[in-house]
């Protein structure tokens, strides 16, 4: 059981070599029966060919290159738009400093759904998360108490 499928492959490979080289033989009998035909050329009056079959006339070494002229157009210059005048930047009102102790928060009195009032009598708009003054600076707001 165990010489049955090694013998199968070998035999199998065996046929198929002798089917290449059966294959490759008609293709250089084929060969060597083009060589033997005559160059190909015209009869005197250029008609038709003056015999047949023929074979195509070797290549000449090396081939002659065809002249192409090169032609490289320079690439256009193209202008750089003028740059647009930018308006004036008005500053920044101030950063407040990191080192400064944070404001106490101001507890809570009353809230809506746009904000909160502070007991400070201020109005905090909510912004996000968190809430903003009329000035514009942001807070916190954690349960009773605003924070900025």
């Amino acid at each position: 059981m165990s010489l049955i499928k090694p013998a199968a492959l070998t035999a199998a490979f065996l046929i198929g070599m002798l089917v290449c080289e059966v294959a490759w033989a008609d293709e250089t009998e084929v060969a060597d029966d083009y060589a033997k035909l005559p160059i190909c050329t015209l009869n005197a009056d250029g008609t038709r060919l003056a015999v047949e079959p023929c074979r195509t006339a070797p290549a000449r070494k090396p081939m002659p290159r065809r002249p192409v002229p090169q032609i490289i157009d320079p690439m256009p210059t193209v202008a750089r738009p003028q740059q647009p005048a930018m308006p004036p930047v008005t500053p920044s009102p101030p950063l407040p400093s990191l080192t400064s102790p944070p404001r106490a928060p101001v507890p809570v009195t009353g809230c809506d759904t746009a904000g909160c009032y502070g007991a400070n009598g201020v109005r905090y708009n909510n912004v996000g998360k968190g809430v903003i003054t009329p000035s514009g600076k942001t807070c916190t707001r954690a349960g009773g108490a605003i924070q900025c």
